[in-house]
């Protein structure tokens, strides 16, 4: 069916109106379980999202729900205003059950550091209005990120998300990974869970139907449509995508019984990609580390250390051999390719996107009869210590200044210097930062669980008191933190949200550092960084999230 401008304009509600209301259709593959069956499903059911900015292009994505099983065709189109009157691109593709009724647009011809607004129709049923924003290739004298990890549907509602949605204030959203749970309905990592929410499917899971299913759930979360509506994100993927502490040849939440690994491993990540925003690397279409380049300022390396080249986590009584040099966290090709990026970068901060943490993480320093210290982090960098001490002297000997990792996985927030060995004092000083490389800032979780206040407190103070480069700590609060950067500084504003048990955007600052330009080492800001605003508007929400 032929949509005249006119009537495109007014179903998706820009002319007379602010909100969108897209006609409700039948979803006739809804499963009978499904925990969101009281909901109201129209065509674009799953919302909009873009992702993977670059200078001149940008990730648009969607989800089609058929009326029947057949190929369907989506047309796009991307503007330069809210009210899609100026377009600058468009095109049409075509989805069908092989991708899950995804779409996925790498649309190009676009101009550097430039807000857009996007739209899919199928006939005259039209999508919610996204807003994008394309990366720089000069300039910039400011990047601001969200920077968010584990979201577990189960353990409450998504306001980080929604909070979020209604700043307008940032550049683009990081997601460090576990944007997805593979746990079984009432289960969480092998314990009971009093679920806030529903899962669909209920039990783990393991096939690609299993993986959509769960992806399906997820994106038909208002508070996370509201979120991708309106920046782009930058992802990676931890472990839960797959299975609990997954290395590249297995997980601990794996067994015979679930089947073959590498096929299950196959379809989640067939499943990922199809379901998220991200581009898909053309001399290898599972890799997920990559770069992005936001003019001079800014060269953000989204890094891998799950999947890509993980050798198997060592144990507790084994772990001497973490200091083994062959083996490696994130693969000997992809720790070249950091090496390659990092000595390459002419930008003013070089930044890394990851999951697990990469500090030291006390207390290492007791003795144990093999040396090389004690660990009970096993599943971070600590467990691949000569990964990381290859990273370091890499950057010390190629004088590598203004080096920040942002890291997730943890569910709680951490600020740390990054040094050879901070439990060293002729290596490190930490009361001045002397022999620190670059600074470390963890994000907490969207809902994933945190520690019972009293425990975590007291487990936070005592890692505090015993680490000389753990500068922050906190083990109890969900929420998120804002990195500000500029050419003198990088800061990050951590933002803790009052609860995942019901739907509130009450949220308040918790805390904020920042390491300045060619100090690479942390100090206390003095306040967090307020006034910024984007110039240009908000997409408007659909009719449903305007209540």
């Amino acid at each position: 069916m032929t949509v005249s401008r006119r009537t495109f304009f007014k179903q998706a509600g820009v002319l007379g109106a602010a909100t969108v209301a897209a006609p409700a259709i039948a979803m006739t593959s809804k499963p009978a379980d499904d925990p969101l069956a009281d909901r109201e499903l129209a065509n674009f059911a799953h919302g909009v999202a873009s992702g993977d900015p670059l200078a001149n292009q940008v990730i648009l994505w969607t989800r089609i729900t058929p009326e029947i099983d057949a190929p369907v065709s989506v047309q796009w189109r991307i503007c330069e205003d809210v009210n899609m009157e100026y377009e600058v691109n468009r095109g049409t593709v075509t989805t069908d059950a092989s991708r899950d009724y995804t779409v996925k647009v790498d649309a190009d011809g676009l101009m550097p550091d430039t807000w857009y607004y996007y739209q899919f129709s199928v006939g005259d049923v039209v999508s919610a209005v996204g807003r994008t924003r394309t990366a720089a290739e000069t300039g910039m004298d400011r990047v601001r990120l969200a920077v968010v990890s584990c979201s577990s549907f189960p353990h409450g509602y998504f306001n980080v998300y929604r909070i979020l949605s209604q700043r307008n204030d940032l550049h683009a959203i990081l997601h460090l990974g576990d944007y997805i749970y593979e746990y079984a309905e009432g289960k969480y990592d092998d314990k009971d869970l009093r679920a806030q929410r529903a899962l669909l499917p209920k039990h783990e899971i393991v096939s690609l139907e299993d993986y959509r299913l769960r992806h399906n759930l997820y994106k038909r979360d208002p508070d996370l449509q509201a979120a991708h509506q309106q920046y782009p994100f930058i992802v990676t993927w931890d472990d839960h995508e797959f299975a609990n502490n997954t290395w590249k040849d297995g997980a601990e939440n794996h067994n015979d019984g679930e089947g073959d690994w590498i096929q299950r491993k196959r379809a989640a990540k067939q499943a990922y990609f199809e379901w998220m925003p991200i581009r898909q690397q053309p001399d290898d279409l599972e890799a997920v580390y990559r770069k992005f380049q936001f003019g001079n300022l800014v060269d953000l390396m989204m890094l891998d250390t799950r999947v890509a080249g993980r050798d198997e986590q060592v144990g507790f009584f084994t772990q001497h051999e973490r200091n083994d040099p062959n083996r490696t966290l994130l693969g000997f090709e992809q720790e070249a390719w950091l090496h390659n990026q990092l000595a390459s970068s002419t930008a003013r901060w070089k930044i890394c996107g990851q999951q697990v943490q990469m500090q030291e993480i006390g207390p290492v320093a007791l003795p144990d009869k093999l040396g090389g210290g004690v660990s009970f982090f096993l599943d971070t960098w600590d467990g691949y210590t000569a990964t990381r001490k290859r990273l370091f002297n890499h950057i010390e000997s190629n004088n590598i200044d203004n080096f920040v990792v942002l890291t997730g996985d943890i569910h709680s927030t951490w600020v740390a210097d990054l040094a050879h060995d901070p439990f060293d004092r002729k290596l490190y000083n930490g009361s001045t930062g002397e022999g620190a490389l670059g600074v470390e800032f963890v994000t907490p979780a969207v809902t994933s669980p945190a520690l019972p206040p009293v425990v975590g407190d007291v487990a936070a103070a005592a890692l505090k008191g015993s680490s000389p480069h753990l500068k922050y700590c906190d083990m109890v609060h969900r929420g998120f933190f804002i990195l500000d950067v500029t050419a003198e500084r990088a800061q990050a504003d951590w933002y803790f949200v009052q609860s995942v048990d019901k739907r509130t955007t009450a949220h308040y600052h918790a805390t904020s550092y920042k390491s300045d330009a060619g100090a690479n080492r942390v100090s206390k800001a003095a306040a967090a960084v307020t006034g910024i605003h984007n110039d240009v508007p908000l997409a408007p929400l659909p009719v449903e999230q305007t209540v």
